[in-house]
């Protein structure tokens, strides 16, 4: 199904206005992301994730190359990482920031001969999570960080993850523990969002806009994507694929801001929910009501992008 998306940078004030009249955006960018703030995130946004993106547990952006959102564009980023699993070499695999088991429970059905683990923070997702997988024999599911991986060296194949390392308190740690735990010739495979290069020099109301997005989502800033690639690049690894696709979550996106434009073009309904649900829930309506602006403008970008060791 094709949904008209709102993205034009003509409309971004007005839009910036509504959501001002209900969370001051002054209050939002300066909101200090912590550790407790991605958990605490993740626990209070559970039902916007299972009743408006996927009642299955995805909590990632759905794939959708031909410019319409199906369900099934959300294996799409899972059947690439398939591609990588189904080498002779890969035996063990490891995700980082698994919420409640999407993909690795897809992963490990399809691949009974691989070992796979998979960490978060997240006590909900992990309950979920553990809960879905604990009759499946070649995967295992535990507690963890991924600043500090509690595994030996060399122990993975390959890592993977999903809209999580965006998260990162500190982006060289996590790219020195995935490092570390790599064996040599192994892969991390990534799908995530980042700033444009240009950043500082995009229009004021854009970068509000951008800024406003990561805040909402318990992001303390997306990195710029060429300072990723160099800390990665310093750190040992060879980047061996780095692909755009922007274009491709929009109709996900779209979907997605139905709900958002109905929730801020009335007021005093934004203001009546606002005192019924917790104010998470409703501050992910305006990162999915500004994010087709800053995708489609350039401020953030949706990549899919391979490291090797």
């Amino acid at each position: 199904m094709r949904k008209e998306i709102i993205c034009e940078l003509d409309d971004l004030d007005g839009w910036l206005k509504k959501i001002d009249s209900v969370f001051p955006l002054q209050n939002i960018i300066d909101r200090n992301i912590e550790r407790e703030s991605i958990v605490d995130y993740y626990r209070k946004s559970s039902a916007v994730y299972t009743y408006l993106h996927s009642y299955h547990g995805c909590v990632h952006m759905a794939l959708s190359p031909d410019g319409i959102f199906r369900k099934g564009g959300f294996y799409g980023q899972l059947n690439e990482i398939a591609g990588q699993i189904n080498r002779p070499q890969v035996k063990n695999v490891l995700e980082l920031g698994c919420g409640k088991g999407f993909n690795l429970l897809f992963l490990a059905g399809r691949f009974p001969d691989v070992h796979f683990s998979g960490i978060d923070i997240t006590d909900k997702h992990l309950a979920v999570a553990q809960k879905k997988s604990s009759s499946v024999r070649n995967l295992n599911i535990a507690y963890g960080d991924f600043h500090q991986l509690h595994y030996a060296d060399a122990s993975f194949d390959l890592i993977f993850e999903l809209e999580a390392v965006c998260h990162a308190r500190n982006s060289r740690q996590v790219l020195s523990e995935v490092f570390r735990v790599l064996k040599k010739g192994g892969r991390f495979l990534l799908y995530d969002g980042f700033r444009a290069n240009d950043f500082e020099a995009l229009p004021e109301h854009l970068k509000k806009a951008a800024i406003v997005v990561e805040k909402s989502l318990a992001v303390d800033r997306f990195e710029k994507i060429d300072c990723w690639i160099k800390t990665a690049e310093e750190e040992g690894f060879t980047l061996k694929i780095n692909k755009d696709l922007s274009r491709t979550i929009m109709p996900n996106l779209a979907r997605l801001q139905v709900w958002a434009l109905r929730y801020f073009s009335n007021y005093y309904l934004s203001k009546i929910l606002l005192g019924i649900f917790k104010q998470y829930t409703l501050m992910n309506c305006a990162a999915v009501l500004l994010m087709p602006f800053t995708l489609h403008n350039g401020a953030h970008a949706y990549y899919h992008m391979a490291l090797e060791k």
